[in-house]
């Protein structure tokens, strides 16, 4: 994870100590990569590195 990824999981946990778990949109920078058929693939939250997103679509392509 990124240090700025590491900071921004850290005050989330301050907010919520189980926000991985809650489902709610916690940030506008929460990434959803979505199949061909338009259904959501996967979710990704803020902290996430492009690496783990970048491999899921392409794992979908």
């Amino acid at each position: 994870m990124s240090p700025s990824g590491l900071a921004l999981s850290a005050m989330m946990k301050k907010i919520d100590k189980d926000y991985k778990n809650n489902p709610d949109i916690k940030w506008n920078f929460t990434k959803f990569v979505i199949d061909r058929q338009g259904n959501v693939a996967a979710r990704f939250e803020p902290s996430a590195s492009m690496k783990e997103v970048r491999a899921c679509v392409e794992k979908l392509l």
